[in-house]
């Protein structure tokens, strides 16, 4: 078992302001032995103290280049939490927006997945009810733990299900799910995804399996 820990400061301002998924960063963070552990910590305090006293942000803290290629790459990921934490303190709003979309994330690389637990604007005035689509794992449609992004274009599904990603493309579904308006966390604006991320604890009115890679498959040879 691991004797290096996560500093409590560190974790409470992942969990609670950045609104980081912590069981995905521990995912990430275990994964490395306690010596580069012990080297992350150390960094990562200090990143969080200087987000929170400099407007310089890039001044002040150095990027970590001394370790593999995976432990740059994380502290890589983290040193721009820490620089948009600096940068929209003011704005709990616009960080999260800015880190649930950080370019990382669309690239494949690691990056802190964020949870958004609360609408960021009212949506009452959109439809009562509508339909949405994602590609996800079969085990995810099977356990109905969904993950909050959604679309409303069925095309931009089937690229996630089944052409974006390095993974076993059979063990891939497109989900159809009406859901209503009161599910919406944020209606991501000016995306070519048509994105719609729902809150966590959502609960489809109805959902199926629009689509297998079997038929996905079959469709394509037509």
């Amino acid at each position: 078992m691991s004797k290096v820990e996560l500093p409590p400061s560190v974790l409470d301002c992942l969990k609670n302001e950045m609104q980081i998924e912590m069981e995905h960063f521990f995912n990430k963070y275990d994964s490395f032995d306690d010596s580069f552990k012990a080297t992350a910590n150390r960094l990562l305090v200090d990143m969080l103290r200087v987000s929170k006293e400099s407007s310089s942000f890039n001044e002040d803290v150095s990027f970590y280049e001394d370790g593999t290629h995976e432990q740059n790459k994380f502290m890589d990921a983290m040193f721009d939490c820490f620089k948009l934490f600096n940068e929209l303190q003011s704005s709990k709003i616009d960080l999260l927006k800015r880190m649930y979309k950080h370019h990382s994330r669309s690239e494949g690389y690691w990056f802190p997945v964020v949870v958004i637990s609360k609408p960021l604007a009212s949506y009452l005035n959109e439809p009562s009810e509508f339909i949405l689509y994602r590609g996800c794992y079969l085990d995810e449609y099977n356990s109905k733990d969904f993950r909050q992004p959604w679309t409303s274009d069925l095309d931009t599904a089937k690229r996630f299900a089944f052409i974006y990603g390095d993974f076993d493309k059979s063990n891939r579904v497109v989900v159809k799910a009406k859901v209503k308006n009161t599910d919406i966390a944020w209606i991501v604006e000016i995306t070519t995804e048509h994105e719609i991320v729902l809150l966590p604890d959502f609960s489809p009115i109805e959902n199926d399996i629009e689509l297998s890679y079997i038929q996905y498959c079959e469709s394509k040879n037509q």
